[in-house]
């Protein structure tokens, strides 16, 4: 793009031009009209020509001042600190004014700019907040999603809004606790292929641990082929004894209909021994530093684990204090005593009607 003249040059041209006109008037007075130079016209044209000069150097004077205020107003706006320009007193009015309104631009930038600068540190703020509460909905969604392996979805968002951190402590209070195991498990996975016998257990666990979640029960772990699980943890620990009576109750019937759909697959038929007991335990995290379990653990149990060995294929088999709770509810029938590890007397133990 051609560069066009700067105003001063054009100011100075212009004014020059104008001061030619007195002198091309004197010589076409002498020249071409024959009127002779009298003193008085010497004497009008020395002052007409020091008017020029005097008026030339004013415009000279308020040109450079123009210009000077077009290279002060280019490098305060070329640089990234937005600075005033100091205000001659002897500019003119009209140079004066520019430079208070340019000054008033450059005071507003600076404002803008400092706001500027407080809503992108605001900004940045709220990022980092957003990106930690996003980073913090993902670790709960994963936690969730985790303890969903345990408990029934609905009782899995109640732990989750619970404000008391009921799972991270380790507590004493009562429980019923249910051991379900596959009679001669070993016998029937030997004449089973691996991926047989993977899909044999997918299955009897998923359908287990349904009827487990829809009674406010917890898996709490997987032995094998055996599983435990425990009740009354949430909530009111009154219902735990009949909701895992109930909980073994359609387990065994739904064992039966799954030996049905095994059978197409051509699977060995299958039964199961549960054993339930309901006593004081301890809930907390056992295990190492690397390695934690979130269990229960104490005599009842053991009880457990020992009526459930004790139960044959088909069966439910219950301590007396299960029993005790859910005898108005349940028929049972006495089954007599079992002997437990480390314990004198023997327990008594009755089975469930089915």
């Amino acid at each position: 793009m051609k560069k066009l003249m700067r105003f001063r040059d054009i100011e100075q041209a212009s004014y020059a031009l104008i001061g030619f006109i007195p002198y091309l008037l004197a010589i076409y007075l002498i020249l071409l009209l024959d009127i002779p130079p009298t003193p008085s016209i010497l004497v009008a044209g020395a002052l007409a020509l020091g008017a020029h000069l005097t008026g030339y150097s004013l415009i000279r004077r308020f040109g450079k001042q123009l210009a000077d205020v077009y290279d002060l107003t280019g490098k305060a706006a070329g640089s990234e600190e937005k600075q005033t320009i100091r205000i001659n007193e002897k500019s003119p009015d009209e140079l004066a004014g520019i430079l208070r309104n340019f000054n008033a631009l450059m005071e507003e930038s600076k404002r803008s700019n400092h706001n500027f600068n407080e809503v992108t540190t605001k900004l940045l703020v709220y990022t980092r907040e957003i990106e930690r509460y996003q980073s913090r909905l993902r670790d709960e969604a994963v936690s969730r999603t985790r303890l969903s392996r345990y408990v029934d979805k609905s009782v899995a968002d109640r732990i989750a809004n619970c404000p008391d951190d009921v799972l991270l402590q380790n507590i004493r209070q009562e429980a019923t606790i249910l051991f379900a195991d596959i009679r001669s498990f070993t016998s029937i996975s030997e004449h089973m292929g691996p991926e047989a016998v993977l899909d044999f257990l997918s299955a009897y666990f998923d359908a287990m641990v349904n009827i487990i979640f829809s009674h406010d029960g917890i898996l709490d772990k997987f032995i094998g082929d055996e599983l435990m699980a425990t009740f009354g943890v949430l909530g009111n620990p009154e219902d735990g004894p009949v909701n895992a009576v109930k909980a073994a109750i359609a387990m065994q019937v739904r064992t039966r209909s799954l030996m049905v759909e095994f059978r197409k697959k051509k699977y060995p038929a299958f039964e199961i021994g549960i054993g339930i007991n309901t006593g004081a335990v301890v809930m907390g995290s056992v295990g190492s530093k690397n390695r934690m379990d979130y269990t229960v653990i104490g005599d009842a149990v053991n009880v457990a684990s020992r009526l459930q060995e004790f139960a044959e294929g088909q069966s439910v088999v219950v301590g007396e204090e299960t029993y005790q709770r859910c005898k108005s509810r349940i028929s049972m029938n006495p089954r007599g005593s079992v002997m437990v590890r480390n314990r004198v007397n023997p327990v008594k133990c009755f089975e469930v009607k089915m």
